[in-house]
């Protein structure tokens, strides 16, 4: 399992973005908690069509689980259409990933 957070910096202490198509950053860790890159996200400042094209970028980087503040509904069919589980999380991204490793897994 990959986790992508989305991010408005590169680092552990940066806040969860809230925008989660249009998030500046993704940060990825693998289901232990441990960083594996941080992801520019190409499609932050597009004017239209980001939810699309920044779940097919989450998905050809093997994320599995995206965490964020908040998701509209066309982003979420997007992210659901493959196989892209979705949370809400706020705060700082070291307090969201303690929370989403901690959390049970589902099989």
């Amino acid at each position: 399992m990959t986790i992508a957070i989305a991010a408005i910096d590169t680092n552990l202490t940066a806040q969860v973005a809230l925008h989660s198509a249009r998030a500046p950053y993704y940060l990825l860790f693998d289901d232990h908690g441990n960083f594996l890159k941080s992801l520019a996200n190409p499609f932050a400042q597009v004017d239209q069509g980001a939810a699309p094209r920044a779940a097919l970028f989450l998905s050809d980087n093997d994320v599995t689980l995206l965490a964020a503040g908040d998701f509209g509904p066309r982003f979420i069919s997007e992210l659901e259409q493959r196989g892209i589980r979705y949370v809400q999380k706020t705060d700082l991204v070291s307090d969201a990933l303690k929370e989403l490793i901690a959390e049970p897994k589902a099989e």
